[in-house]
């Protein structure tokens, strides 16, 4: 069953069947369409929630008690304000952790592919020097990259503060920035095939000394869910059914 609503202005797509639902949170420069192939693997028992944001059709940015808010106004829209399960992918991620720090009751599990929590890779000035070159490097291709169209260059806008550039450049949080507790069973999925990783080794060993919580490597570049669909499905699939809500 397919559903569509507007919440907050944002056109929000509900596909599936289940009692309960995932909210599949995209990354800069991405659209909906990111999650395509886990739609199809998780539909027939779960209900799909996703939507394209920042919102093409809105001006100024957005600071993060506004993306959190909107997205607690989603999971009220979709689920009666029962919690969610979170996949969150890249600067999803970001906005996913800071929203679920806010609204914990409307969160049972998390799902996370490519950015660890640890404050260390938010708060520029705590990072170490090799880390900062990769981070400044990130920023290089993501300025590069938002000049390469105008819809990237909009969506780079949009979420100019806080989104990845006001991350990578700030040296202190941004402001709004909670910092990271993991207080959910979390599943962290990372590829092993690129030039750096947006994790530390503390945020997998934390995450790896939680119950029901699990660390995945991918032989695959970042975007493991769109370079190995059917095995990311499945150690997903997987996972959930073993950690199964209160």
């Amino acid at each position: 069953m397919a559903q569509r609503l507007t919440v907050d202005g944002v056109t929000v797509h509900v596909d599936g069947e289940g009692e309960e639902a995932i909210m599949m949170i995209h990354g800069w420069p991405y659209d909906r369409s990111l999650w395509d192939a886990q739609v199809a693997a998780f539909s027939p028992s779960y209900r799909c929630v996703r939507f394209s944001f920042p919102n093409q059709g809105a001006k100024g940015s957005h600071t993060i008690d506004e993306v959190s808010k909107l997205y607690a106004d989603t999971v009220h829209a979709v689920n009666g304000g029962r919690p969610v399960i979170l996949m969150l992918s890249d600067w999803g991620c970001v906005f996913g952790y800071q929203f679920a720090l806010r609204y914990p009751d409307l969160v049972s599990r998390m799902i996370s592919v490519g950015i660890g929590g640890s404050s260390q890779m938010t708060y520029r000035a705590s990072l170490d020097w090799k880390t900062r070159l990769r981070l400044a490097f990130a920023h290089r291709r993501l300025k590069a990259s938002s000049g390469s169209s105008r819809a990237a260059r909009e969506a780079c806008a949009r979420l100019q503060l806080p989104h990845a550039v006001s991350w990578l450049r700030a040296s202190t949080p941004a402001a709004g920035t909670l910092p990271f507790k993991l207080r959910w069973p979390m599943l962290y999925i990372y590829g092993k095939r690129k030039p750096f990783s947006f994790h530390t080794r503390s945020f997998e060993a934390a995450v790896q000394s939680k119950p029901d919580s699990r660390v995945i490597a991918f032989r695959s570049g970042h975007w493991v869910m769109r370079e190995e669909p059917e095995a990311f499905n499945s150690a997903v699939k997987g996972w959930l059914e073993q950690i199964r809500p209160l």
